[in-house]
C-alpha cells in the first residue's frame, strides 16, 4: 500500500479507476474536487469520465466542477499555443534550434492524455550560447524579464539551467528559457548538445520536441532532479503516460531508454521515476529496465524515499493537514537542495533564504 490516508485514496482511485468514481458520495466528492484542483488534475479527471460518458452518472455540482475546470485546462492551452507561435514568430531572424518543453510538448506530441492538462506558461530550450541574442530579441518585442534581486539574478544566470522568466507585456503570458535539463551546480552534467541533435520536427509545424526517450527523461529529471516533490503527483502521472504511450508506439522503446539514460549517467532520476510510476499507477514497465540502468539508489536510500515521495507527491489535506506530510516534504525539500548544490553554495544559499523569511521587508528593500 504506498498510501495510508483516505483523501490520498480516494485521489488515487479516482485516476487509476475512473469508474469507481459512481461510487463517490457527496463529501468524498466535495474532498476529491479540492485536492484535484490542489494538483491541477481537475482536467484530467473530466476528461477520463468524458471518455467513459460518465460525466452525466456523477453528483452534477461536480460534473459542472470538472466541466469547468476542462474548460480551463483548453483555455490555458490555447493561449499557451499561441505564445509558442509568437515566440517562433520573434526568433525566426536567429535561426537557431528552438525545443519545446513539457506541457505544450506533450499535446504536439499526441499524447492522449494531454487534452485535459492544465499549464500556465510556456517551456522552451535553447543552445547555451544564443541566450544572450534570444533574450535580446525577445525584449525587444514585447517579453520583459521579471524584477529580481541582485542574488536571484545571480542564481538564475549563473548557477540555473534556465534564464529568469519573461513575461509578456501585453498577454501576461510566461515563458521559461531553458539551456539544458538539470542545474549545472548538481552533480550531473549532461551535453545538451545531444538533445538538439535528436530534437524531432513537429509534422505539418515549424516546431520542435525531444525524442521519446528525452521527453520521459526530462520529465523524470524535472521531478525527482530539479523539484521538490510537494504536491507533484500530477508530473508522476505526465511520466504514466509517456512510458504508456511511447512503449506502444515504439518496438525499441524500452531498449532506446536504457541505452539514452546510460549515455547521460541519469539513472537515479529515471529509477525513480519508473519505481513510483509502477508503485502508483502501475504502469507496464518490464523489469529488465530498471535492472539495466547505472547509478540506481542503494536499498537504504530507496527505503527512505518509499516512505517519503508517495506522501509528499499527494496533496495535504485541506482541513487536517498531517504532521507526517508535512515532515515528508520539508525532508524532500533539503534533499531537493543537496543534490543541486555543493556544500559551499548551499549553507549560504541556506542562511540567505531564511534570513529572508524572517525578514522580508528589509530584503526587498535592499
Amino acid at each position: 500500500m504506498v498510501y495510508t490516508q483516505d483523501h490520498c485514496k480516494l485521489l488515487l482511485d479516482g485516476l487509476t479507476n475512473p469508474d469507481c468514481l459512481i461510487d463517490y458520495s457527496i463529501a468524498d466528492w466535495e474532498l476529491l474536487l479540492r485536492l484535484a484542483r490542489k494538483v491541477k488534475l481537475l482536467g484530467r479527471l473530466a476528461t477520463e469520465l468524458n471518455k467513459r460518458d460518465l460525466l452525466k452518472k456523477i453528483p452534477v455540482r461536480a460534473a459542472n466542477t470538472l466541466r469547468s475546470g476542462l474548460i480551463q485546462a483548453k483555455r490555458m492551452q490555447q493561449l499557451t499555443h499561441w505564445e509558442l507561435n509568437r515566440i517562433s514568430w520573434a526568433l525566426q531572424s536567429l535561426d537557431i534550434p528552438v525545443v519545446t518543453l513539457k506541457g505544450v510538448a506533450y499535446s504536439l506530441a499526441g499524447l492522449p492524455e494531454s487534452a485535459g492538462r492544465t499549464y500556465v506558461d510556456l517551456d522552451i530550450m535553447v543552445p547555451k550560447d544564443t541566450l544572450v541574442s534570444v533574450e535580446l530579441e525577445l525584449s525587444q518585442r514585447g517579453w520583459e524579464c521579471q524584477k529580481l534581486s541582485a542574488y536571484d539574478e545571480h542564481y538564475y544566470r549563473v548557477w540555473s539551467h534556465e534564464i529568469p522568466p519573461l513575461t509578456h507585456v501585453e498577454r501576461e503570458t510566461e515563458v521559461d528559457i531553458h539551456h539544458t535539463i538539470t542545474q549545472p551546480t548538481s552533480g550531473i552534467k549532461v551535453n545538451s548538445d545531444l538533445f538538439f541533435e535528436a530534437a524531432v520536427s513537429v509534422e505539418g509545424s515549424s516546431y520542435k520536441i525531444l525524442s521519446s526517450v528525452d521527453m520521459v527523461l526530462h520529465c523524470a529529471v524535472n521531478l525527482f532532479q530539479n523539484n521538490e516533490l510537494a504536491g507533484d503527483l500530477r508530473d508522476l502521472l505526465d511520466c504514466h503516460d509517456l512510458l504508456v504511450f511511447f512503449s506502444e508506439k515504439e518496438a525499441c522503446f524500452w531498449e532506446n531508454l536504457i541505452e539514452r539514460t546510460n549515455q547521460l549517467s541519469l539513472g537515479r532520476p529515471l529509477f525513480y521515476a519508473l519505481h513510483f510510476s509502477v508503485l502508483m499507477f502501475k504502469t507496464p514497465v518490464p523489469g529488465i529496465v530498471a535492472s539495466n540502468l547505472n547509478n540506481k539508489p542503494s536499498t537504504v536510500v530507496l527505503w527512505i524515499m518509499n516512505k517519503l515521495v508517495p506522501v509528499a507527491l499527494f496533496p495535504l489535506h485541506p482541513d487536517t493537514p498531517s504532521k507526517r506530510d508535512r515532515v515528508a516534504r520539508t525532508l524532500l525539500y533539503l534533499r531537493s537542495h543537496w543534490i543541486r548544490m555543493p556544500l559551499y553554495l548551499l549553507l549560504p544559499h541556506l542562511i540567505y533564504k531564511s534570513y529572508l523569511a524572517i525578514f522580508p521587508r528589509k530584503s526587498s528593500q535592499s
